[in-house]
């Protein structure tokens, strides 16, 4: 049909074009949900936590930083901004939100203890513990004549964590020498109980095993006895420890996203979804490692970051 009139086009073209856009802009309200992330800090590794999430996950992001924010009514002005869920990096941004209980509340860059001792519902989000079964290989390759692996840990923060490290330990054959420490005070009566005992010790970010003074016991037991040391962090290894297994903070990101997209597109059940950290980077200490006479294979030579 042809139109005689231009003003009668116009009226007729006009409502469709303007419902044309309503539709589109009623989409892309539905696919860019809004998250409220909350960051303990303004430190590389959130930033970089914050990067990867974005990555993997097309959502609309407002932060909130806790060290800018003066630790203010942080859940009262997540109200006030009705988001679809909320991101926190980092432990003591966890604690601030973990009060929440009607969003999904998704958490990265966190202690262990703190993820594995949360029950909510309405809980999910990445480990920053790598699985035992990594840990345990990265021991074999770096130490292969070793058998004996002793380790502190606290019940209440690394309980299952630990339960599950024997499981596997014993099916590769290892010796895993565990002592329990329920104060950052035994630490030290508790390592020197493993004297002689062990050929590796293995650092659990466990809270109450570790401090200042219990890491520099730690790292004087190793000198001492011509232990070594496989820590979590490269802070440890700059200290004395020999090796770290770190994990990275951008994949934590990406694993934390995919989780958010697939709970909050319905693609996931509502249960929470609590994984360990998939990715991790290897730091030796060479320094170290020719003090306590330890030669370092040329296959793991290849894969490490040297100190």
């Amino acid at each position: 049909m042809r139109c005689h009139k231009s003003h009668t086009c116009s009226r007729r073209v006009l409502p469709i074009a303007l419902l044309f856009v309503l539709l589109l802009f009623s989409a892309s309200g539905v696919l860019a949900a809004e998250i409220v992330v909350v960051k303990s800090g303004g430190i590389k590794p959130y930033n970089e936590a914050l990067e990867g999430f974005k990555s993997a996950y097309d959502c609309v992001i407002t932060e909130i930083n806790l060290s800018d924010s003066g630790r203010q009514d942080v859940t009262g002005k997540i109200a006030e901004l009705a988001p679809d869920a909320v991101l926190a990096i980092g432990t003591d941004a966890f604690r601030a939100v973990r009060s929440i209980k009607d969003l999904p509340v998704f958490y990265t860059m966190m202690l262990p203890s703190e993820s594995l001792g949360s029950s909510s519902k309405n809980v999910s989000g990445v480990s920053m513990l790598l699985s035992p079964e990594l840990y345990l290989d990265t021991i074999a390759g770096i130490f292969p004549s070793a058998r004996r692996v002793g380790l502190i840990y606290d019940p209440r923060n690394m309980g299952g964590f630990v339960r599950e490290a024997m499981k596997v330990a014993q099916a590769k054959g290892v010796e895993l020498i565990v002592k329990e420490a329920n104060r950052s005070r035994d630490v030290p009566a508790v390592i020197d109980m493993l004297r002689d005992r062990i050929d590796v010790f293995w650092m659990l970010p466990d809270p109450t095993i570790i401090n200042g003074e219990t890491v520099n016991y730690l790292l004087l037991f190793s000198f001492q006895n011509n232990i070594p040391i496989l820590t979590f962090s490269n802070k440890y290894v700059d200290m004395g420890a020999l090796a770290a297994l770190n994990v990275n903070p951008f994949d934590l990101g990406v694993q934390t996203g995919e989780i958010a997209r697939a709970v909050l597109t319905g693609k996931s059940s509502r249960n929470p979804v609590r994984v360990d950290a998939r990715k991790a980077s290897l730091t030796i200490n060479r320094k170290v490692a020719k003090k306590l006479g330890i030669k370092i294979n040329d296959e793991i030579s290849q894969e490490v970051e040297n100190r």
